[in-house]
């Protein structure tokens, strides 16, 4: 994911439950800056959270010359 994020264009919108997860564990292992929004209860189930990547950290950097994509 962090990969993707550095192919693309800042801020980044993310959405789906696996996917915004992959952006959480990014976050808290400090490698990017983003707003994630905790999923909403409908009377159905959940909203899908949401997620805006705003900035790739200059640990996030690091690691992706560290761990070059193949």
């Amino acid at each position: 994911m962090l990969h993707q994020l550095a192919s693309q264009a800042l801020p980044a919108n993310i959405v789906g439950g696996e996917q915004v997860d992959s952006i959480r564990v990014l976050v808290l292992a400090g490698l990017v800056q983003a707003a994630v929004s905790t999923p909403k209860r409908r009377f159905d189930g959940f909203d899908e959270p949401t997620a805006t990547v705003t900035a790739i950290t200059y640990m996030g950097r690091s690691m992706l010359k560290r761990f070059p994509a193949d």
